[in-house]
């Protein structure tokens, strides 16, 4: 497989007038394309520090990385930013809808900073709303869906601009076990098509749900290894026995 992403002694410290504080102390990680990666780690161990960094969502203090063979490890913020609206679609814990759009809207929005004619605006959104079975909530703004449909939108949302991955930040953290196999579900097939999915959890049982999973503990990787019995979610939200 193709390298994705290449992370070479990456170390990540905020500071705040004289007090400095160190979060990742030397990480080494490389990521193919077309894997599935958990990330996972208790609070304060890094792990979305980690993902932020490799999302383009924030700089490392020291290191490189490159992404795609290029090194991104000195490019400016908006070089960044540019790189994150063509490259990277993210999907979060709390959805990030905005409530007053319809479900369409919420899906079209990242298609707005394009080129794109508005007819196949509608029609990659609605292509992407069917795939993850949202086709009948088209119409429909954030507070009449569910919290397993607002998260399918936000992954429909996270696709519109055909990414070369997907940063998953706990997704079902705000969901019940049903709606979250369901969505599990979903990267799933995504990656079976052939999607690169990065997932950030602080749960095992979420993670068996990758291919890969990647520890991390007080800013360094202290596990990386395949998962040998995967848990396979259904579109009923249960499990493949």
């Amino acid at each position: 497989m193709k390298s994705l992403i290449k992370i070479k002694n990456l170390k990540k410290q905020f500071e705040n007038e004289e007090v400095v504080t160190k979060v990742l102390h030397g990480i080494d990680l490389n990521i193919d394309q077309g894997e599935f990666v958990a990330v996972m780690g208790p609070s304060g161990s890094g792990k979305s520090t980690l993902m932020n960094i490799l999302g383009f969502l924030d700089k490392l203090s020291t290191g490189t990385y490159h992404f795609e063979d290029q090194d991104v490890s000195q490019l400016e913020d908006d070089e960044l930013a540019e790189m994150r609206s063509k490259k990277i679609g993210f999907v979060f814990q709390s959805f990030n809808l905005l409530n007053r759009s319809t479900t369409l809207e919420n899906v079209m929005l990242p298609l707005l900073y394009t080129d794109m004619p508005k007819k196949e605006r509608i029609e990659r959104a609605t292509e992407l709303l069917i795939k993850v079975g949202l086709e009948h909530r088209l119409g429909y703004t954030p507070n009449k869906l569910s919290g397993g449909e607002k998260q399918r939108v936000a992954i429909a949302r996270a696709l519109v601009n055909k990414p070369d991955v997907v940063f998953a930040d706990e997704p079902t953290g705000n969901l019940d076990s049903k709606s979250g196999l369901q969505v599990m579900k979903i990267l799933q097939d995504l990656n079976e098509d052939g999607n690169t999915i990065i997932l950030v959890t602080h749960e095992r049982y979420t993670a068996e749900h990758s291919k890969r999973i990647v520890k991390v503990k007080d800013g360094l990787i202290v596990e990386d290894h395949r998962v040998e019995k995967r848990q396979w979610a259904k579109e009923n939200g249960e499990l493949t026995k």
